[in-house]
C-alpha cells in the first residue's frame, strides 16, 4: 500500500511540475555560453574574477573556484535569524544578502546546516523543532534566488536554467554562502557542524562538505550528483533538455558543468574526518540512482564508505509517511546517539514538500 501511495504522490508531483513549466514557458531562460558570468564576483559592476574555461580539468582549479571570498561576518544577528552579504553580487539586489532561519538547541555541541530543495516554498520547521530538541542546533540556508533572495514569482528559474554560465555561478554562490555559514558557526564556537541537503541542496551540501573541512558530517537527500545528468534523464526536465540538447550533447553538457558536478569532487569528499551519509530512492526518476552509484564505488574504493539508506519510494515521496520516519530515524542516529522511542514518535509529524521540483 505505502509503494502505491508513493507512486501516486510522485506521479501527481511530476503533473504539477509539468504543468509549472508550461506556465512559465515564454518566461525561461534560454540557452548561452555566457562563459565570462560563470566567473562573475561582482555582476553589476561588470568586475569579473580571473575568467577560464567551463570545464573543470585540475582538482587546484575547483579549490580555487569555490575558495571563500568575504570573511564569515553577519550583516545582523537576531535571535532567530542571521543575515550575511554573499560572496558573489548579482544583477539581482535581493539575491545579494541571504537569510538564516536559526533554530537554537541552547548548546554549542552541534549545528546543523540545512539546504532546501529547488523551488522550495516552505521551510522544514517541524525538521528544525526536532533536532533543536535533541541538543542540536539547525541553521536553514536560503538558495539564490528563493525566499527573500527572489524579485518575482519565478525567480527560481535563474538558479538552474539553460545558461551555463549562470547555471555555475549560481551553484558557486550557493557553496560560497554554505561555507560562509559553515565558518560563522565555527568562530561561534560549535564543536561538530554538520550539513544536510535535499535534492540540488544535497548537491550544494556535497560541495561544501567537499571542500570545507570544518564540516564533520554531511547527509545528502536524494542529490543529484550530476547536474547534466539531472537535465537529461529527470522526467521533470524534459522541457530544459529541449532547450539544450539541440547544442550540444550530453557529454558536452557533463564537461561544461563538471565544476558543479560532484563525481568531479570525489577527492574532498574522501578527506579524513568526514563521514557521510546518502539518502536514495530506489524509484526514484528525477535525481536517478545511477550517478549516485559511481560516486559511492569511488568512495568505497578509497576506504571512505559512506552511510546508504534506500528507500522503497522514489524522489518526493520520501518526505512522506514512512519514509520520512525511516530517513528521520536514520539521520538522527548517523548524526548523535541512537534516538529513543519517544524521540522516533515525535518524528511521526515530518514531511519535506518537493511538490514545486
Amino acid at each position: 500500500m505505502f509503494r502505491y501511495l508513493a507512486r501516486r504522490h510522485d506521479r501527481n508531483h511530476i503533473l504539477r511540475s509539468l504543468q509549472r513549466q508550461k506556465r512559465i514557458g515564454h518566461r525561461s531562460i534560454g540557452f548561452a555560453y555566457d562563459t565570462s558570468l560563470a566567473f562573475a564576483v561582482n555582476e553589476a559592476g561588470k568586475e569579473y574574477a580571473s575568467g577560464g574555461e567551463l570545464a573543470l580539468r585540475e582538482i587546484s582549479e575547483g579549490e580555487l573556484f569555490f575558495s571563500p571570498i568575504l570573511p564569515p561576518e553577519p550583516l545582523r544577528e537576531e535571535e532567530s535569524s542571521v543575515t550575511f552579504q554573499s560572496d558573489i553580487t548579482t544583477a539581482d539586489e535581493e539575491n545579494n544578502t541571504f537569510e538564516c532561519l536559526v533554530t537554537d538547541s541552547g548548546s554549542k555541541g552541534h549545528a546543523l546546516v540545512v539546504f532546501h530543495h529547488w523551488y522550495a516554498r516552505h521551510r522544514y520547521s517541524a525538521f528544525s523543532k526536532f533536532f533543536a530538541a535533541r541538543g542540536i542546533t539547525v541553521i536553514e540556508a536560503t538558495l539564490p534566488y528563493h525566499f527573500g533572495r527572489g524579485s518575482g514569482d519565478y525567480s527560481e528559474e535563474n538558479f538552474f536554467n539553460a545558461n551555463l554560465g549562470r547555471t555555475i555561478r549560481s551553484m558557486r554562490q550557493a557553496v560560497l554562502d554554505g561555507r560562509k555559514i559553515v565558518r560563522w558557526l565555527y568562530s561561534k564556537g560549535y564543536y561538530k557542524i554538520s550539513v544536510v541537503g535535499m535534492c540540488l541542496g544535497g548537491t550544494v551540501a556535497g560541495l561544501i562538505a567537499s571542500k570545507e573541512d570544518k564540516v564533520d558530517k554531511a547527509v545528502l537527500m536524494v542529490p543529484p550528483m550530476s547536474p547534466a545528468d539531472l537535465v537529461w534523464t529527470a522526467e521533470t526536465m524534459k522541457a530544459l533538455r529541449g532547450r539544450i540538447e539541440s547544442v550540444m550533447s550530453l557529454e558536452e553538457l557533463r564537461t561544461a558543468w563538471s565544476r558543479i558536478n560532484l563525481e568531479m569532487h570525489t577527492w574532498g569528499l574522501t578527506r579524513p574526518h568526514l563521514d557521510m551519509m546518502f539518502v536514495l530512492g530506489k524509484n526514484d526518476t528525477i535525481a536517478r540512482p545511477e550517478a549516485t552509484d559511481r560516486v559511492l564505488e569511488t568512495l568505497t574504493k578509497c576506504n571512505r564508505s559512506p552511510e546508504v539508506l534506500r528507500l522503497n519510494c522514489g524522489h518526493s515521496s520520501v518526505g512522506i509517511f514512512p519514509y520520512n520516519i525511516i530517513a528521520a530515524r536514520k539521520v538522527l542516529r548517523f548524526l548523535k546517539e541512537t534516538p529513543t522511542l519517544a524521540e522516533l514518535w515525535d518524528i511521526r509529524g515530518f514531511r519535506y514538500d518537493f511538490s514545486e521540483i
